[in-house]
């Protein structure tokens, strides 16, 4: 007896062992996911800031599986394209299938990826599906959208340059502004004055209520009252101010490319007082510029983060060839350029 109970128990510890083997064998593991495939409502976009809370266009997927469906997630990606998606701009979307974009949203993305505003530009999108770090993503097919997407101004810290060049109203747009970037009391900007004389003053608002800066001598300024700053000659002037130590100064600027690019010489651009830009055509060899004001380097602009910067670097031109080459100083502290083939 003791001899069968010992067999019967023998078995039924197999019988589990082999039945819980079973169990592991069945268990669902994750493979490779399915692609999604991708859908969008829009191909080509030009976006404006008077319809940012419209909607601009839908994405819709089909859904992924990877054999289990727990932790399933998605996000958008959006790269410029060529660039293969190597740091694209990335909306995570949870187990949403479809996600709708306003014009300001995707304006945004875009900003982000440093296209030109006011000018059309190629992106790509996807869609990113993922249940965890330990498996590698599936991904959707990419679609190519065209977008001409508008600049998101912003307002630093400012100054406002009423006179008589507009009829002394700080409060209309027609007053340029100053900016500092840092916001460390010094100020600078670029204002076209049509005229060939100018008043005016600095005001810390957009009228006369508050703190406004007239000067007692050349390149100081006087905090409350003074004379009014004075210039000679329609142009386009550079205006630094530092309230702190309460000086200023101010520049007239005339405007050019230079580089191997040009043939290491100006190549002088024409103001457009509609467009509030700088512009020239020009045959270009393959190479570089950069801009310069004044025929020297002084006040100069490279490229950097594809805006335009004193400390940036030469602008590459890839291959040679007739190009429209415009430079906007109009926005303190949101400069930008283009380059664009003809």
């Amino acid at each position: 007896m003791k001899s069968l109970y010992i067999k019967a128990m023998t078995y039924s510890l197999f019988l589990l062992l082999f039945v819980s083997c079973k169990k592991d064998e069945t268990r669902i593991v994750a493979g490779n996911g399915t692609a999604p495939v991708l859908t969008s409502t829009q191909t080509a976009l030009v976006l404006d800031s008077a319809s940012a809370v419209k909607t601009a266009v839908a994405f819709n997927w089909t859904t992924s599986s990877f054999g289990y469906s727990a932790g399933l997630s998605y996000a958008l990606q959006m790269d410029v394209a060529g660039n293969s998606f190597k740091a694209p701009k990335e909306v995570a979307l949870n187990t949403l299938l479809t996600k709708t974009f306003t014009v300001a949203e995707i304006n945004s993305l875009v900003n982000q990826l440093k296209l030109t505003p006011a000018m059309a530009g190629k992106v790509e999108v996807r869609i990113k599906a993922s249940v965890s770090d330990k498996y590698t993503p599936a991904y959707s097919n990419v679609l190519p959208i065209t977008i001409t997407p508008y600049q998101i101004i912003i307002i630093y810290p400012s100054l406002y340059v009423p006179g008589s060049y507009q009829n002394w109203l700080p409060d209309k747009p027609t007053a340029a502004r100053i900016s500092s970037v840092p916001d460390n009391g010094a100020y600078e900007g670029y204002v076209y004055f049509p005229d060939a004389t100018t008043d005016y003053k600095l005001t810390s608002a957009a009228d006369w209520a508050h703190v406004n800066y007239g000067t007692s001598a050349p390149g100081t300024l006087n905090q409350g009252g003074g004379d009014n700053l004075h210039t000679e000659g329609a142009g386009y002037y550079l205006i630094k101010a530092d309230i702190k130590v309460l000086t200023y100064s101010v520049t007239k600027t005339v405007w050019a490319i230079i580089g191997d690019a040009t043939g290491a010489s100006d190549a002088a651009m024409t103001y457009d007082t509609a467009g509030h830009v700088w512009t020239v055509t020009k045959a270009l060899s393959a190479g570089s510029f950069k801009f310069r004001a004044n025929g020297t380097d002084a006040i100069s602009y490279g490229d950097k983060e594809g805006v335009p910067d004193p400390k940036g670097s030469n602008i590459i031109i890839a291959a040679a060839g007739t190009y429209k080459i415009t430079l906007n100083l109009s926005n303190p502290g949101n400069y930008t350029y283009s380059v664009v083939k003809q």
